[in-house]
């Protein structure tokens, strides 16, 4: 069972190598900007409010934000993915530090066939479309 840890510095380039990893499975319409991706990471790993976790084949990254209807944060998923089964480990520990935090929910999301989060206490809030 891989350790999740928090990320490092030195995990950026691994990391960005996950996400194209990750819009690959989940067939995203957009390329990965390598340079944005790493400067994005680097400012969630900085960040207090940003957190970066890994594992050994996978990653979650998320920020506390307010949302534009109400000031509490709430703790946004900005990439997810796992090739070793640690999926759902990186998922709780996200939603332990969304919790220490104060967020009032997590959102998370999936690709369009992706994983059915309402076992785990989910529910759909909102669907993206894009054109």
């Amino acid at each position: 069972m891989a350790m999740i840890r928090p990320a490092k510095q030195s995990d950026i380039i691994g990391i960005v190598d996950m996400v194209e990893a990750l819009r690959a499975a989940v067939g995203g319409p957009v390329a990965v900007d390598r340079p944005h991706t790493a400067h994005i990471i680097a400012q969630l790993i900085a960040s207090p409010d940003g957190a970066v976790w890994l594992s050994g084949g996978g990653f979650i990254a998320g920020s506390l934000q307010p949302t534009i209807i109400n000031p509490a944060p709430v703790a946004m998923e900005h990439g997810w993915y796992a090739s070793d089964g640690s999926g759902l480990r990186l998922l709780r520990t996200f939603e332990r530090w969304a919790r220490d935090r104060g967020a009032l929910l997590v959102q998370i999301s999936t690709g369009p066939d992706g994983l059915d989060l309402t076992r785990l206490g989910y529910r759909v809030a909102e669907q993206a479309w894009i054109k």
